[in-house]
């Protein structure tokens, strides 16, 4: 198994709009789990949103799959990845401020990122994770992209693209330098002598 390379990666993601379209998808399964789990503050359980938002995700992305011929999702060991043009496999996962992600001490889950194990019978796709960043609270996505690992370490990551004013910085207006038309009007202040000699 190639270790993923960076170019490749994004290049391979950004066909067919693929990654504003994956973007997109994570973004509308927060709002279902937002909608759908009105009360989840209660839940005494972290793991119980973030197993909420990756059922979400994945049938969210399996739209996407749909319509694009160059993907496809594989169901396998209770878990879902996609293949994006026989080349990249990815799976989606939750991840922290650290873009680390946590996984149940499976063999299948320490043997993603060993690029020289074959899984899944998928020999020569580089291998990367889709994740999500949550804010401190929960009540919101903070970061969609991409991230590749060699072991345990983070070897790069990018964030995917966003649509054409998602996100956007509006900046402020620019203060002006000087006064409009150049021309500044002061009242006339009386002398404060002037002021104190005057009968009252």
């Amino acid at each position: 198994m190639p270790t993923p390379d960076h170019d490749h990666v994004q290049e391979i993601l950004a066909r067919n709009g693929r990654d504003l379209k994956i973007r997109e998808a994570i973004g509308k399964a927060w709002a279902d789990v937002q909608a759908k789990y009105p009360d989840r503050a209660w839940f005494r359980r972290a793991s119980t949103v973030r197993a909420l938002m990756w059922e979400h995700s994945v049938d969210r992305v399996m739209g996407v799959v749909g319509d694009d011929e160059g993907l496809a999702s594989v169901q396998h060991h209770d878990t879902a990845t996609f293949i994006a043009d026989d080349s990249v496999l990815f799976r989606l996962k939750k991840a922290d401020r650290k873009l680390s992600s946590s996984n149940y001490p499976t063999t299948l889950a320490s043997l993603f990122h060993q690029h020289d194990a074959d899984l899944f019978g998928h020999r020569g796709f580089q291998r990367v994770e889709i994740v999500h960043t949550f804010n401190r609270y929960f009540t919101a996505l903070n970061w969609i992209g991409v991230v590749a690992r060699d072991e345990g370490k983070t070897i790069w990551s990018f964030e995917l693209r966003r649509h054409a004013g998602e996100g956007e910085v509006i900046p402020f207006p620019a203060i002006p330098k000087g006064p409009a038309g150049g021309t500044v009007v002061r009242p006339i202040i009386p002398d404060a002598d002037e002021a104190g000699d005057k009968e009252v």
